[in-house]
């Protein structure tokens, strides 16, 4: 009981920071040279995940820039939207699994405690 609990919070803390990654990339889409984030999980021996940020150094798109006079090669950040979008929604749903398996847990858990007075 107490390990799916363990599990349930490693999950709730992986997801919090795949949001907050999101969040930071959605943030700088509009900055030059940007290079996003991304979330890998890593399970964890006892049980559970680890969150491993990763930055993607793939370049971005490259515009061709009227910088008063000059015309320089500028290139732009490499988020997509979209894929943010569907990794935001990923992240809420496991988000709220997790959320979900923690409550079970805890419901279970004062159920044999009522049992055992």
């Amino acid at each position: 009981m107490i390990s799916a609990i363990h599990t349930a919070l490693s999950g709730l803390t992986a997801f919090g920071k795949q949001i907050d990654v999101i969040a930071h990339n959605v943030a700088n889409v509009n900055t030059d040279g940007f290079k996003k984030s991304r979330t890998e999980f890593v399970e964890i021996p006892s049980g559970g995940v680890l969150p491993v940020v990763e930055k993607d150094d793939s370049s971005g798109p490259t515009v061709l820039r009227d910088t008063g006079g000059n015309q320089t090669m500028v290139e732009l950040s490499n988020v997509d939207l979209g894929e943010e979008a569907v990794q935001q929604i990923v992240a809420q749903r496991s988000f709220e699994a997790n959320l979900q398996t923690l409550r079970t847990g805890d419901a279970l858990l004062g159920s044999i405690l009522d049992i055992k007075k």
